[in-house]
């Protein structure tokens, strides 16, 4: 089984594909020209953010620093 501190460790390795990604498509949103479009990379943006976000407090949580955001 693996130590917490490991498991964090590997939590913060995969958000950072994470965070490319909702960067590109943030960039790709801001160039589109289709409203509709431009709509639905927001969206997918802010999923990302969310999910993000739920990552970074899951890993604040497994190293015990729960004070901060």
């Amino acid at each position: 089984m693996k130590p917490i501190a490991e498991i964090a460790d590997e939590y913060e390795r995969n958000l950072v594909p994470l965070r490319q990604r909702r960067d590109a498509l943030r960039e790709q949103a801001k160039a589109e020209p289709s409203a509709e479009r431009r709509i639905r990379l927001w969206h997918r943006v802010g999923m990302l953010d969310g999910m993000i976000a739920d990552g970074v407090s899951a890993i604040r949580a497994m190293r015990g620093d729960r004070r901060g955001k």
